[in-house]
């Protein structure tokens, strides 16, 4: 299969970017450095291009209802103008197939953010065809865009530059605004913690955006960074630690879960929970700066109690962290050991997100 790549490659190509394969796209790994990039996004601004990520639009008077009966949260709460995060489940028996963000930009009109469009435009499709909701459209806009980041510390004054209406959005917010002369959609995020923007951009308006943000001193931002700051913010990555494997039950994220809603796979995941967890997802923190791979074993004492999804080291703690699925009587503070290629190493389980100051 043919790699895809995204509008702006040549931008990040002629930037010295290290690019790396994910998702089926080639993406920036890293521009500066995953340190220096990490710092930017903590003290300054960074931006990165986050095109791999799919665009669905769904429009018309079926809409709602269409999505509603789709996802696992209650869309009904999520007002015009705001956004709301969900799960796509598996009828059969609650795994993740996929999770995404909906943005409620207008009545009738909604944008999902998934990271595997195909299943995710297969399972909508289905459904309307079967339902007897009202009509509805439903598009693969992926290709017509570019989905730019704008993050970190300074993100607000960097986007009160372009856009001052949008700098002062609160968190999970949307909306239509024109951006360097073209239309826009933009959305406020948490990611690590801060408020930040997504930017949903025709290419044109994309390359004139980014280019005058990183001549503003906005750092160009890969992976690596992402990474990182994913796992000291908590966040679970599809094919890590969510896929079809695993239900929402075990990841910590019930709030993106409504039962009193009729989704598709509602009955298994409600049987699901009345058998219970059988693991949960919890945040390791290395006593070293011994990263953890995904795969490797989690012991308390000699018994082996779980498996690490992912891992990387934490400039802030200046240890090795990760994720992993232990037993669920295993309360952060535990004392684990993880068994890696050189032997085992001392860790402990965490709150997630990490509270940096109690780590310390």
């Amino acid at each position: 299969m043919e790699l895809r790549r995204s509008p702006l490659h040549e931008d990040h190509f002629r930037q010295g970017c290290r690019m790396t394969e994910t998702d089926g796209w080639i993406m920036p790994l890293e521009f500066s450095g995953v340190f220096r990039e990490y710092q930017a996004h903590r003290r300054s601004s960074v931006i990165w291009d986050a095109s791999n990520l799919g665009s669905i639009r769904v429009s018309g008077p079926g809409a709602l209802d269409l999505l509603q009966t789709a996802f696992t949260n209650d869309l009904r709460r999520c007002e015009v103008g705001r956004s709301q995060y969900t799960f796509l489940l598996s009828e059969v028996d609650a795994g993740i197939i996929d999770d995404l963000m909906i943005w409620r930009v207008d009545t009738e009109l909604f944008y999902l953010t998934p990271n595997r469009p195909e299943p995710v435009l297969r399972a909508l499709r289905q459904l309307r065809k079967h339902d007897r909701h009202p009509p509805c459209d439903i598009e693969d806009v992926s290709s017509d865009r570019v989905l730019l980041a704008l993050q970190g510390a300074q993100a607000r004054e960097r986007m009160a530059e372009l856009a001052p209406p949008a700098a002062t959005m609160p968190a999970l917010r949307v909306r239509r605004m024109t951006l360097a002369g073209g239309d826009a959609l933009v959305a406020t995020t948490r990611f690590g913690g801060q408020v930040g923007f997504e930017l949903h951009l025709t290419p044109p308006v994309a390359r004139t955006v980014y280019r005058t943000l990183v001549a503003r001193g906005v750092a160009p931002a890969g992976l690596g960074m992402r990474e990182t700051h994913r796992l000291e913010s908590g966040i679970p990555r599809y094919g890590f630690e969510l896929s079809t494997a695993v239900t929402p039950l075990e990841t910590g994220s019930s709030q993106a879960v409504s039962f009193g809603t009729d989704f598709l796979g509602r009955s298994a995941l409600l049987a699901r929970r009345e058998r219970g967890a059988q693991r949960l997802l919890r945040t390791i923190v290395m006593r070293t700066r011994q990263v953890p791979t995904a795969g490797s074993d989690v012991l308390a004492g000699d018994e082996r109690i779980g498996q690490v999804t992912s891992g990387n080291f934490s400039p802030r703690l200046h240890r090795g962290i990760g994720f992993a699925f232990v037993r669920p009587e295993e309360p952060p503070g535990s004392e684990v050991t993880v068994r890696t290629q050189r032997g085992g190493v001392a860790a402990e389980i965490v709150a997630t997100p990490i509270e940096f100051e109690a780590a310390r």
